[in-house]
């Protein structure tokens, strides 16, 4: 999975974003379905947020990805085009989301929130991506690949 990008080291902190996406998400959808009494809604728009927020973080990798090769004003207009179709696509999702049920509106926010606490949490999910994985940390804090 830390090879999904064509540089190495993005890869992995792409593969660490997702997985902490993945585990945001799934502590979510824990304590949704155990407190909430629309819990199947609840789960439904967690699944849905987080699969949306993984497709929003390649998403923004591959922009980027894109937009270093270009001139300045042209990646700039590149990135910018591609932020605002991630923001729309998420607008229109969460549309989605409370037209069925407010339940699956809350969960499809906080499963697309988990990008965010997943940026925030990139230290601890670096070091758990790298028990996963059975690695040595090394005295700089950079990873053997």
């Amino acid at each position: 999975m830390t090879r999904i990008r064509r540089d190495p080291e993005a890869g992995r902190t792409l593969a660490e974003l997702i997985l902490g996406i993945v585990v945001v998400s799934a502590v979510i959808a824990l304590i949704g379905t155990i407190v909430l009494p629309g819990r199947w809604y609840f789960l439904g728009g967690v699944i849905a947020g987080a699969v949306t927020a993984v497709l929003l973080v390649i998403n923004m990798y591959d922009s980027i990805e894109v937009a270093i090769s270009l001139n300045e004003k042209r990646a700039r207009s590149y990135a910018s085009r591609h932020a605002v179709i991630r923001i729309l696509i998420t607008a229109v999702l969460l549309g989605i989301a409370i037209w069925i049920n407010i339940y699956t509106f809350a969960g499809m926010a906080l499963g697309v929130a988990s990008l965010k606490v997943s940026g925030l949490l990139h230290g601890p999910m670096q070091t758990l991506f790298r028990k996963l994985l059975k690695e040595e940390g090394t005295e700089t804090g950079k990873h053997e690949t």
